[in-house]
């Protein structure tokens, strides 16, 4: 004969829920229990710097400092800002990066890169880049002479669809560009 035994549990009545609740409570905030940690710092993602150098292509520029041969079609895939002392930092390729890619003159010229480095990345993103000349230092971006919009490659104008220019306004010494 199979028999079943019910087990009955009591529960507590509110105010007995109510006492363990507010002892729970307090212990929690017992002065006591220990110094409070400090505040925990923002960490900041990037780190803004300015570099100086020439852009160049990645695989290029290790093959000749480095001796390291890549396969023919890395020859043009990274673009990097190569610095006097031989460091090289890969650039991001996003609208002002792209830039280095789509005219060749900007390769053959000194810069000096406004840039952000992120934290564990090994890629630099451009945030602005000037040319270094014996004139002075001059900002570049590309102009819409119809429209009069500034954009950061060369394509043709996000309105008009018309031929843009590579445009060089000198950086005066108090950091403000002049026509």
């Amino acid at each position: 004969m199979l028999t079943t035994s019910k087990i009955h549990f009591r529960l507590p009545s509110c105010s007995a829920w109510s006492l363990l609740i507010a002892m729970l409570l307090m212990a929690l905030s017992v002065d006591g229990a220990g110094p409070e940690p400090p505040p925990q710092q923002p960490t900041k993602k990037f780190e803004v710097l300015t570099l100086r150098g020439r852009v160049v292509w990645l695989a290029e520029a290790m093959a000749r400092r480095h001796g390291v041969k890549t396969v023919p079609e890395a020859a043009k895939r990274v673009l990097a800002l190569e610095t006097p002392d031989g460091k090289l930092f890969p650039l991001a390729e996003d609208i002002r990066g792209r830039g280095f890619r789509r005219d060749e003159r900007l390769r053959k010229v000194d810069v000096e890169l406004l840039v952000r480095r992120y934290r564990g990345a090994p890629v630099i993103q451009v945030i602005r880049a000037f040319e270094l000349t014996k004139k002075g230092k001059f900002e570049l971006d590309y102009w819409c002479e119809i429209c009069s919009i500034a954009m950061f490659e060369l394509k043709p104008c996000d309105c008009c669809q018309g031929e843009i220019e590579l445009r060089r306004r000198i950086v005066g010494q108090d950091g403000r560009t002049r026509d």
